[in-house]
């Protein structure tokens, strides 16, 4: 029997295949981690935190800080209500997150909304600062929504790999090769207030960009510069 691939049975074993592949090959990789001492502080007191990073990098950093600190709070992420997002969500699923379906398009201000009860239930939110569709490297404006409403810091975070392949897809997705070493990079907390609306709100947008190009930046250099 030709198993297509939208078949309900491929679709069903799908998610726990890869779930075990992406395990066993993230497992197989060599991280460490680059941290300010006052940003390690704050994540370490066990407070919940919003995690955010660019599409390109994914699930990679989350999945580290669980590795590195399996004391921290449990994590709820945001994905895609598309098809693809629901095969991603449900891969999250069996590497130990909690996840909320949603989108610029689609959802997303619900799914913002469940996340925020996740938060105040002791969780930490993870999200995808330039969304499902891009453009790449540009910021929207749920993870600012989502801190401004929950009051938690936003953590940016970047991934540095020694050896990987460049996807020629829209985000220009990094895989990191397995064996190789990673290094998770993790910036200064952005704090969004109550006030920050319109032009403030914008500003902060900015801030958000330019931590993580700068994180995206440096890692792209720190394995020619080690």
């Amino acid at each position: 029997m030709k198993l297509r691939w939208d078949h309900p049975l491929w679709r069903r074993l799908a998610p726990a295949l890869a779930k075990n592949l992406a395990r066993a090959y993230l497992s197989s990789c060599f991280p460490d981690l680059s941290i300010r001492a006052a940003t390690k502080n704050l994540i370490l007191t066990g407070r919940p935190v919003i995690y955010t990073v660019w599409h390109c990098h994914l699930l990679y950093p989350l999945y580290y800080l669980r590795r590195y600190y399996p004391q921290l709070p449990p994590t709820v992420v945001m994905a895609s209500p598309s098809r693809d997002g629901e095969f991603i969500g449900e891969v999250a699923r069996g590497l130990g997150f909690t996840v909320c379906f949603g989108s610029r398009r689609k959802g997303g201000v619900q799914a913002l909304k469940q996340m925020a009860e996740y938060f105040c239930r002791g969780y930490s939110c993870g999200l995808i600062a330039d969304g499902s569709r891009g453009p790449a490297r540009v910021a929207q404006k749920g993870p600012l929504y989502l801190a401004r409403e929950t009051g938690a810091p936003l953590v940016p975070l970047a991934v540095a790999s020694s050896r990987r392949i460049t996807l020629n897809t829209w985000d220009r997705f990094e895989l990191p090769l397995p064996l190789s070493r990673l290094q998770v990079l993790v910036g200064d907390p952005l704090q969004v207030r109550p006030a920050d609306r319109g032009p403030l709100l914008e500003a902060r947008r900015l801030d958000l960009e330019r931590s993580l190009n700068l994180l995206c930046d440096q890692g792209r250099r720190y394995f020619s510069q080690n």
